[in-house]
Protein backbone atom coordinates (compact mmCIF):
# COMPACT_ATOMS: atom_id res chain seq x y z
CA UNK A 1 0.00 0.00 0.00
CA UNK A 2 2.74 2.55 0.91
CA UNK A 3 4.71 1.68 -2.64
CA UNK A 4 1.42 2.67 -4.58
CA UNK A 5 0.93 5.81 -2.32
CA UNK A 6 4.78 6.82 -3.24
CA UNK A 7 3.72 5.87 -6.68
CA UNK A 8 1.07 8.29 -6.56
CA UNK A 9 2.48 11.06 -5.29
CA UNK A 10 5.53 10.68 -7.77
CA UNK A 11 2.92 11.00 -10.18
CA UNK A 12 1.25 14.12 -8.80
CA UNK A 13 4.39 15.94 -8.30
CA UNK A 14 6.30 15.13 -11.72
CA UNK A 15 3.05 16.89 -13.80
CA UNK A 16 4.09 19.98 -15.47
CA UNK A 17 2.94 23.59 -14.21
CA UNK A 18 -0.92 24.16 -15.52
CA UNK A 19 -0.92 26.54 -18.57
CA UNK A 20 -3.76 29.58 -19.44
CA UNK A 21 -4.49 30.47 -23.02
CA UNK A 22 -5.14 34.35 -23.48
CA UNK A 23 -5.86 35.72 -27.16
CA UNK A 24 -4.48 39.17 -28.27
CA UNK A 25 -6.88 40.77 -30.83
CA UNK A 26 -9.60 38.12 -30.43
CA UNK A 27 -11.93 38.70 -33.06
CA UNK A 28 -9.80 41.17 -35.07
CA UNK A 29 -10.80 43.41 -32.06
CA UNK A 30 -8.36 46.07 -29.84
CA UNK A 31 -9.02 43.23 -26.62
CA UNK A 32 -7.57 40.49 -24.79
CA UNK A 33 -9.83 37.04 -24.54
CA UNK A 34 -9.85 36.42 -21.95
CA UNK A 35 -9.52 40.15 -20.00
CA UNK A 36 -9.31 38.94 -16.79
CA UNK A 37 -8.11 35.45 -15.39
CA UNK A 38 -7.43 33.86 -12.30
CA UNK A 39 -4.50 31.21 -12.13
CA UNK A 40 -2.46 29.74 -9.69
CA UNK A 41 1.21 31.45 -8.74
CA UNK A 42 3.96 29.95 -11.36
CA UNK A 43 1.22 29.34 -14.28
CA UNK A 44 2.37 29.50 -17.63
CA UNK A 45 0.39 32.05 -19.44
CA UNK A 46 0.31 31.93 -23.06
CA UNK A 47 -0.15 34.87 -25.17
CA UNK A 48 -1.05 34.28 -29.16
CA UNK A 49 -1.62 37.04 -31.56
CA UNK A 50 -5.15 36.63 -33.62
CA UNK A 51 -4.67 39.72 -35.31
CA UNK A 52 -4.65 43.46 -36.00
CA UNK A 53 -1.04 43.10 -34.82
CA UNK A 54 1.58 44.46 -33.27
CA UNK A 55 0.75 42.86 -29.72
CA UNK A 56 2.65 42.57 -26.42
CA UNK A 57 2.05 42.41 -22.72
CA UNK A 58 3.29 45.07 -20.55
CA UNK A 59 2.52 43.91 -16.20
CA UNK A 60 2.03 47.22 -14.65
CA UNK A 61 5.32 48.07 -12.69
CA UNK A 62 6.29 44.57 -13.39
CA UNK A 63 9.17 44.47 -16.25
CA UNK A 64 10.02 41.10 -14.69
CA UNK A 65 6.65 39.41 -15.80
CA UNK A 66 6.24 41.74 -18.90
CA UNK A 67 6.95 41.25 -22.67
CA UNK A 68 7.88 43.89 -24.12
CA UNK A 69 8.69 42.17 -27.84
CA UNK A 70 5.79 42.62 -30.30
CA UNK A 71 4.28 39.75 -31.96
CA UNK A 72 3.73 40.52 -35.55
CA UNK A 73 2.30 37.60 -37.42
CA UNK A 74 -1.14 36.12 -36.42
CA UNK A 75 -0.27 32.74 -34.42
CA UNK A 76 2.59 34.28 -33.04
CA UNK A 77 2.64 33.39 -29.34
CA UNK A 78 4.81 33.69 -25.74
CA UNK A 79 4.71 33.13 -22.11
CA UNK A 80 5.02 34.76 -19.42
CA UNK A 81 4.42 33.27 -15.71
CA UNK A 82 4.06 35.38 -12.53
CA UNK A 83 5.38 33.80 -9.31
CA UNK A 84 3.85 35.96 -7.00
CA UNK A 85 0.13 35.91 -5.59
CA UNK A 86 -1.88 39.02 -6.41
CA UNK A 87 -3.55 41.45 -8.86
CA UNK A 88 -1.66 42.54 -11.91
CA UNK A 89 -2.60 44.63 -14.13
CA UNK A 90 -1.36 44.10 -17.88
CA UNK A 91 -2.10 46.15 -21.19
CA UNK A 92 -0.98 45.91 -24.85
CA UNK A 93 1.71 49.04 -25.18
CA UNK A 94 0.58 49.38 -28.76
CA UNK A 95 -3.10 49.69 -28.10
CA UNK A 96 -3.51 50.60 -24.35
CA UNK A 97 -5.25 53.90 -25.28
CA UNK A 98 -7.68 51.61 -27.43
CA UNK A 99 -8.49 49.71 -24.22
CA UNK A 100 -6.81 46.78 -24.50
CA UNK A 101 -6.02 46.22 -20.72
CA UNK A 102 -6.72 43.21 -18.58
CA UNK A 103 -6.12 42.06 -15.35
CA UNK A 104 -4.15 38.48 -13.79
CA UNK A 105 -5.21 37.70 -10.13
CA UNK A 106 -2.58 34.84 -9.25
CA UNK A 107 -3.34 33.14 -6.22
Amino acid sequence: MKLLIALLAAFFIALPASAADVVMGAGFELVFEPSELTVPAGEIITFTNEGLPPHNVIVENHPEFSHDGLAFAPGESFTIAIDQPGDYNFWCDPHKGAGMTGVIHVN
